[in-house]
């Protein structure tokens, strides 16, 4: 199973939208999904209510929704942030694996298979052109 990259952007919007979002998106853990959602709308409904409530008791007059409007914004850009540095950190570790199965020596497979592996990891852009010469000659003398 090969895994593909995730979009930080991309992450970090969902979980804005949809609070809890990035459990799906990288991982697919539903459960963490809905416990997050259920908490995280729960708190941001608490927020909304509480700036609606502070906006209704001052005495100047202020845009109607902006004192709610700005304390949303104390719990969503932070789920945008969460978003993007997870999907960074889950896209650095699939890198290290990437590296790390490149860096493996090649199985014991006849000389065509492992010429071709090696290649793809060239091809792939895992290794340098000198890694890719040291390995095909380690290859070519076995013979």
């Amino acid at each position: 199973m090969e895994k593909n990259q995730k979009n930080p952007l991309l992450a970090g919007v969902l979980n804005m939208l949809l609070p809890g979002f990035i459990h799906i998106y990288l991982k697919k853990e539903w459960l963490k999904f809905i416990l997050t959602f259920v908490g995280l709308e729960l708190v941001l409904a608490i927020v909304i209510w509480f700036g609606s409530s502070l906006q209704n008791t001052r005495s100047f007059g202020i845009p109607q929704g902006l004192c709610p409007g700005v304390l949303a914004l104390f719990v969503l850009v932070p789920l945008f942030v969460s978003g993007m540095k997870a999907t960074t950190e889950y896209n650095k570790i699939l890198d290290s694996e990437t590296m790390y199965q490149s860096q493996k020596p090649v199985s014991q497979d006849d000389d065509d298979e492992q010429l071709r592996k090696i290649q793809k990891l060239r091809d792939d852009g895992l290794i340098s052109a000198q890694q890719y010469d040291t390995r095909k000659n380690q290859v070519g003398k076995k013979k």
